[in-house]
């Protein structure tokens, strides 16, 4: 089939000669009739002769002298414009066909696939029109030509083109902006990967109510028309974007919308985006993050939309508290057990932060040490508040020191998960409170320390009802000196142990 334009050319150059031959051949023949009184008994010479000067006067260098060459000459001319007349336009028609024969043959291959399929008669003249409509609007051949280009070019380079051509459009999301700065290589790969162009003509739906959205669009060119399934109408027009839930969530259609004229669109296809974003660590950390974050927002609206109000920083960070969470509160005694709570504290911030499926990995401070992240004393208890888990460092002194009371109390009083973690190092023996420890506990604090819990108002049976809740779970391990793999479990089981984020 794509060998037939070929061969039809070549069929209309060989007629076209064979014509032109005819014709000169013709015209040789009646010239020698009319020079029969200067024949001579040479037929082949006297054809020659005729044959030159028929080219001659086709030429128009050939110069007559009677009337009857001057007449003859002038309809060989004349026949001459004629014939070069018919060879141009057979030759631009034949040129024409060739550019159009591909889409010839497709609407030949489409009309036999209806007709075989035995498609209604209605259907088959809004798909012929549509077909023709995409000819004339030349839309097609832009897309066409961009998928030839590519085709064109080696790996790299079709990467590096659709980042140029397609990056600036993804760009005007947000998340596509931050993740272009930041894992500009993932960005390519979705621009090359994840991204489709697609064609709307004037007139047509792209998508309906309800249907099932599995892409998010950005609008290149054209005039749409956005129609909320509550008769809510808006107009998105190039540098917008629709179905941004689509990559983060299940999402179905809240309206139609509709193409006022020809319009183009990336599609970028949630699974394929997807796919890439996931091969990333770091960039699945980020859409984690960000999914987390729009999820909120998006809860957040009266009413879900394709096209949603301007998604912006201010919106990204959250306001309110949020931010101000943490997974973990240790509490320690800095004398006896600071370096271990910064250890604990750094490399479970790593493990939270290194999962993007952890509740707690977009959290600002995952683990909240006082020795390091506290800034005002009078805050210490809304820092615990703010904590789903109390981490607390088993060390000699640690009952002496009043500040680690009032945790202790704030986190039972308040239903915090309360973690003991036992130290396993020398000059860390830590004993358990028994019952002559309660007995004796207004002469095991100091006054001034009574002084302090009490301004708290904390009384003495509030805060030894906090210290027996503290320590009815079993005490978890943890072995500073020993080899990180073992560390590494450890805290691993301090982490299982910690409580999920509440609301998350």
């Amino acid at each position: 089939l794509q060998a037939s334009p070929r061969r039809f050319l070549l069929f209309g150059t060989v007629m076209l000669l064979s014509g032109l031959l005819i014709c000169v051949h013709t015209l040789t023949c009646l010239w020698h009739r009319l020079r029969a009184s200067l024949a001579s008994r040479d037929l082949i010479e006297d054809y020659l002769k005729s044959l030159g000067w028929v080219v001659q006067s086709l030429h128009g260098s050939g110069m007559p002298h009677s009337s009857e060459e001057i007449f003859f000459a002038s309809v060989i001319i004349l026949l001459a414009y004629c014939f070069s007349g018919l060879i141009t336009g057979v030759v631009t028609s034949v040129v024409l066909s060739l550019q159009g024969g591909s889409d010839k043959e497709l609407y030949r291959l489409c009309r036999q696939y209806l007709h075989d399929r035995k498609i209604s008669r209605s259907f088959a003249v809004r798909l012929k029109k549509h077909m023709l409509a995409q000819g004339a609007a030349g839309i097609i051949g832009k897309v066409e030509k961009e998928a030839k280009v590519l085709a064109l070019l080696p790996t790299h380079l079709q990467f590096e083109l659709c980042e140029l051509v397609r990056g600036p459009i993804l760009q005007w999301s947000l998340f596509f902006d931050g993740l272009c700065s930041s894992h500009p290589v993932i960005m390519r790969w979705v621009c090359h990967q994840a991204v489709v162009p697609s064609v709307t003509l004037a007139g047509e739906i792209c998508f309906g109510d309800r249907e099932v959205c599995i892409s998010m669009r950005f609008v290149e060119f054209g005039d749409l028309r956005y129609v909320h399934r509550h008769d809510q109408e808006c107009t998105p027009t190039s540098g917008d974007f629709l179905s941004e839930a689509a990559l983060w969530t299940k999402w179905e259609h809240h309206g139609y919308l509709l193409a006022d004229s020809n319009a183009v669109m990336l599609n970028l296809n949630a699974e394929s985006f997807a796919q890439v974003v996931s091969s990333h660590e770091g960039s699945h950390a980020s859409a984690v993050r960000f999914a987390k974050k729009f999820l909120h927002y998006l809860n957040l609206l009266a009413e879900p939309s394709d096209m949603l109000p301007a998604f912006g920083m201010d919106d990204y960070e959250l306001s309110g508290t949020e931010e101000l969470r943490h997974i973990a509160f240790i509490s320690h005694f800095k004398l006896e057990a600071g370096t271990e709570a910064t250890l604990i504290g750094q490399q479970l911030t790593s493990m939270v932060l290194d999962d993007p499926t952890h509740p707690g990995c977009e959290l600002v401070v995952p683990i909240f040490v006082d020795s390091e992240n506290l800034v005002d004393l009078r805050r210490l208890k809304d820092d615990i508040l703010s904590s789903d888990n109390l981490i607390l460092l088993l060390t000699p002194g640690l009952l002496s020191r009043p500040w680690c009371l009032v945790e202790i109390h704030t986190a039972v009083a308040n239903g915090i998960n309360i973690i003991p973690v036992r130290l396993d190092r020398p000059g860390a023996n830590f004993k358990y409170p028994r019952e002559d420890f309660y007995r004796s506990r207004s002469s095991s604090l100091s006054s001034e320390a009574w002084q302090m819990i009490t301004h708290e108002g904390i009384s003495a049976d509030d805060l030894e009802d906090a210290i027996r809740h503290a320590f009815l779970p079993i005490a978890l391990p943890f072995s500073p000196h020993k080899s990180a793999s073992i560390r590494d479990a450890e805290l691993r089981d301090i982490l299982k142990r910690c409580v999920s984020i509440r609301g998350g």
